[in-house]
């Protein structure tokens, strides 16, 4: 029989706790009285000094006791059957990525007393629990009340939430009369700092220092996230693990999630019963799991090779794939890992910027450091969406910074630094780039040698097809050029950009561009990926020089058009899908008319995202549509 464990976090602590297991344990007891240079038998069962209920004594204590239990679990007769899933609250995630092996027991032990040391030492603040009202209600009550200074730090079950923040604004007699007035019960906790807050980030960027200098090993069973309420990525987790420090802990949404997997029981193992209380709440009222909306496809045989292509800065909007990422549960958790990465790398959650409910499709979207790592985020979890439904690429295409994307894809990196780059590409542009912008021309690349007196202070960035190409500029000199093509009956537009990527104007940042490759790895790649940089595929010979390579692509105009010719000879029978947000690819290649080529989109700005992602799906397989 399958089963699911989960392990508590701190407030399961009590005077007496392990006395069943010490004995039973002795080797791993001494190692971890030796590691914490102090004796973990006497704070345990004695706690002569009153240190049980201080964090950095805590934390190492419950995650000792917890552990040996469920070695004792699994000696016993209860531990027969296969786990499916282990979770954790908050402390409690830790002795779930020993339990899948991610760590050794002593890794586990050093990781746990740093992370509550650190969290001892954080500044003074506050946490309060809400009983009573939904996760939806508490959100506007600190809203509509002015209480933006306070976050939502645990939401354990339907009615059961737990606040943040700093101390004042937790302890205040307003905030507290706010929510009983709204028919709550609202306790203040015995705690010294706004664990799981913004107030916490500083603690967060010191535990992912001291986390760089430990392997974490692949997971050997799915661990929930408490940042995501999804399982981990079997590997490269180490910044959703250091993340969890400030971000709030979602174990409502995992638990539910937990049950819609039709595996039971979720059974508690640890010190006390806390999670198996909140177990049985959440039962009763379990938080509606978005399922699948798209038909799922036979893995084998998919009856078409196809191009993954990936599109470039220009293509994003607010909102993009918010279908999917509604009712995609392979799309979702891509991009809520893509989220984590981010948020512990940049201190923002782009699922939070990019699917804000107060956002517009047709609102200007142009903030490099958000925009950035949306559009890698959105390639490659329809990447991630097309490989669940047993849809591979035979090959990738990258056009500007998609190239990034298609470079993970490809297997030349990982996606976490696909990812990494983006976002560091981003913070380079935005602290020293001079601003600017492009303009997309609807006219023959003839038209530009025809008028060099219009176009003498732009430069060409870009060939899309036969009748458009894309010029780069400051964005006095674009707005000439836009009037006098205007004036000549030329249609032209400008692209939502705020700087003259692929020209000379970007120069000035050619050196600071070279440091982002810091601790990047490339490989060679495991399937072609082609180059709108290069008009070809990329060759080892490319990536044994990657700061050149990585520099022509935000350097160098984008030559998509040569790229196309390149591909109707070698590439003539597979389909090219286009994996950008707007489709824009697909219309470059149906305006170019190529007779050999094959082409398709995902999605677009229009909506009709699970629609369009079932056309594809059966014209890749060859199956008639529903």
């Amino acid at each position: 029989m399958q089963k699911i464990y989960v392990f508590p976090g701190q407030g399961a602590q009590f005077k007496g706790m392990g006395n069943e297991v010490f004995d039973k344990f002795k080797a791993y007891t001494n190692l971890a009285s030796d590691i914490l240079g102090y004796s973990i038998v006497d704070l345990c069962l004695e706690d002569r000094d009153q240190r049980l209920n201080q964090t950095q004594y805590t934390q190492p204590a419950l995650y000792t006791v917890s552990v040996l239990m469920y070695l004792d679990r699994l000696q016993s007769a209860a531990g027969t059957g296969q786990v499916a899933y282990f979770a954790g609250h908050s402390l409690g995630e830790y002795c779930a990525l020993f339990a899948a092996e991610g760590f050794d027991f002593a890794t586990g032990l050093q990781l746990v007393q740093r992370r509550g040391y650190l969290m001892s030492q954080a500044p003074k603040g506050g946490m309060a629990a809400v009983l009573g009202l939904s996760e939806a209600t508490v959100r506007s009550i600190l809203r509509d009340k002015g209480l933006d200074a306070i976050d939502l730090a645990n939401i354990n079950s339907p009615d059961q939430i737990i606040l943040s923040g700093l101390h004042d604004d937790i302890a205040s007699e307003r905030t507290r009369a706010f929510f009983e007035q709204a028919g709550a019960s609202y306790f203040p906790l015995n705690v010294s700092a706004a664990f799981h807050s913004r107030y916490m980030k500083e603690v967060e960027h010191q535990f992912a220092d001291y986390l760089k200098g430990f392997a974490l090993q692949p997971l050997k069973t799915p661990v929930i996230s408490n940042m995501t309420a999804r399982p981990y990525p079997q590997r490269d987790y180490a910044a959703i693990l250091s993340g969890q420090i400030s971000h709030p802990v979602k174990w409502y949404e995992s638990v539910s999630w937990l049950l819609t997997q039709d595996v039971h029981p979720i059974e508690e193992i640890g010190p006390g019963n806390v999670l198996t209380k909140l177990t049985d709440k959440i039962l009763k009222s379990a938080m509606l799991i978005p399922l699948p909306a798209v038909t799922s496809v036979p893995v084998t045989p998919v009856q078409q090779d196809t191009i993954f292509m990936y599109g470039g800065q220009g293509t994003q909007y607010f909102q993009m794939g918010r279908e999917l990422y509604q009712h995609n549960p392979a799309f979702r958790q891509q991009m809520d890992e893509c989220s984590a990465l981010v948020e512990a790398q940049a201190g923002f959650s782009l699922v939070k910027v990019l699917y804000d409910e107060s956002r517009r499709v047709y609102e200007p979207f142009d903030k490099i450091v958000h925009t950035h790592p949306a559009l890698f985020a959105i390639g490659y979890s329809l990447t991630a969406m097309l490989r669940a439904e047993g849809v591979a690429p035979k090959a990738v295409l990258g056009y500007s910074l998609g190239e990034y994307i298609a470079l993970a894809v490809s297997g030349c990196l990982s996606w976490q630094d696909g990812l990494r780059l983006t976002l560091r590409q981003s913070q380079v542009l935005a602290d020293h780039c001079p601003e600017g912008g492009m303009l997309s021309v609807l006219a023959p690349v003839e038209h530009l040698q025809q008028h060099p007196e219009l176009y003498r202070q732009v430069e060409l960035a870009g060939v899309n097809f036969a009748d458009n190409f894309c010029v780069s500029g400051a964005q006095a000199e674009l707005a000439l050029v836009k009037r006098s093509l205007d004036a000549m009956g030329v249609i032209s537009m400008e692209l939502p950009v705020r700087y003259p990527f692929h020209s000379s104007h970007i120069e000035p940042i050619h050196t600071r561009m070279l440091s982002i490759l810091e601790g990047i790895e490339f490989r060679a790649p495991s399937i072609p990926c082609y180059s709108c940089t290069l008009a070809r595929a990329v060759h080892a010979g490319d990536l044994a020089n990657a700061p050149d390579y990585l520099w022509r692509i935000i350097r160098q105009a984008v030559d998509f058009h040569g790229l196309l010719k390149h591909l109707s000879g070698s590439d003539s029978q597979a389909l090219l899908v286009d994996l950008s947000a707007t489709g824009s690819l697909a219309n470059f290649i149906k305006y170019t008319r190529p007779n050999s080529l094959k082409y398709s989109h995902s999605i677009n700005q229009f909506g009709k995202d699970l629609s369009n992602v079932q056309i594809l799906l059966n014209e890749i397989t060859g199956r008639s549509g529903e």
